[in-house]
């Protein structure tokens, strides 16, 4: 990690990178903000999402986010409670708004925000946590366990509160924008790396948590570059070789690295040999880079 980054940073690199590819979309749910994780010696949940190309979206390649602006700005958080008591339908989601999973782009999910993620297979990094309350009760024909709506509670909390206690996670305002597309969306942006044989591009962003970046070197091509620390590394497709190692999309055994701080922060060389593409997705832990900012909207 670098001997100041980890003095800096002792719970490690903060954040889990994942790959996400279900049969149906995932229940409408949140991860509680870190004021509440806090409260049973857990810690908060922002998460980015990227969509590859050229793979199967699924049936359901639409992502539920918030809910309908109407219900903040009347302040009528009570019309879904009655699904929470109620626990039998997945109706819950009439009351939010779904965008489409489109291959090349990705979205930003604050902790706090609802959100029921589609089918599409995702590039998912995260804060390194698994906080959340389940706000959908039926998915993929079936009853998801109540307990799921109080998992990271206080069970004292819960016997005083009920189902009406996990609207205390929602972040209303952010949930119920407006402009939530234009505020989280987050399409790829290009990173001027000067000569070489490679692009790069930001795909995780906004966000001093969690960043991440796609390279893509074409067949036959080096590609030398600087990161400012450690970072990990899937290799989505292709071949070649990295810092030295043979690697390869799709072998469990050579698609993943952990490229340590010493060998990051000085130039360090990716070459293609193979006959197609070689792309790679790369992912950066707290206080490493600094990104692109998503200009708030209206500004």
């Amino acid at each position: 990690m670098g001997e100041a980054y980890a003095a800096s940073h002792p719970h490690g690199l903060g954040r889990l990178a994942k790959l996400l590819d279900y049969g149906a979309r995932i229940p409408y749910h949140l991860h509680p903000p870190q004021r509440f994780a806090e409260l049973v010696g857990r810690r908060s949940k922002d998460e980015a999402y990227f969509f590859p190309t050229g793979v199967d979206t699924g049936p359901h390649p639409e992502t539920f986010f918030g809910v309908h602006p109407w219900i903040v700005r009347e302040r009528a958080y009570d019309v879904l409670l009655p699904y929470l008591v109620k626990w039998d339908s997945d109706l819950i989601l009439r009351h939010s708004r779904a965008e489409l999973q489109v291959p090349g782009e990705g979205f930003q999910v604050p902790s706090g925000v609802l959100h029921g993620p589609g089918t599409a297979l995702t590039v998912e990094l995260q804060e390194d946590s698994d906080v959340f309350a389940m706000f959908q009760a039926l998915n993929a024909g079936r009853i998801i366990s109540k307990e799921l709506l109080f998992k990271d509670v206080c069970p004292e909390d819960r016997r005083t509160h009920g189902e009406r206690l996990p609207f205390g996670f929602v972040e209303w305002d952010l949930n119920g924008d407006p402009y939530f597309y234009e505020n989280n969306h987050l399409p790829p942006q290009p990173i001027d790396t000067g000569s070489g044989g490679g692009r790069e591009w930001w795909i995780f962003y906004n966000n001093r948590k969690l960043s991440g970046k796609k390279i893509v070197v074409p067949p036959g091509a080096r590609h030398t570059m600087t990161q400012n620390g450690v970072y990990s590394l899937l290799v989505w497709s292709g071949s070649g070789r990295y810092c030295g190692h043979d690697v390869r999309g799709g072998d469990a055994d050579r698609d993943e690295l952990l490229v340590s701080h010493d060998v990051a922060t000085l130039p360090h060389i990716v070459e293609n040999i193979g006959t197609t593409d070689l792309v790679v997705f790369m992912f950066f832990g707290p206080d490493i880079n600094h990104t692109p900012v998503i200009p708030r909207y209206p500004a």
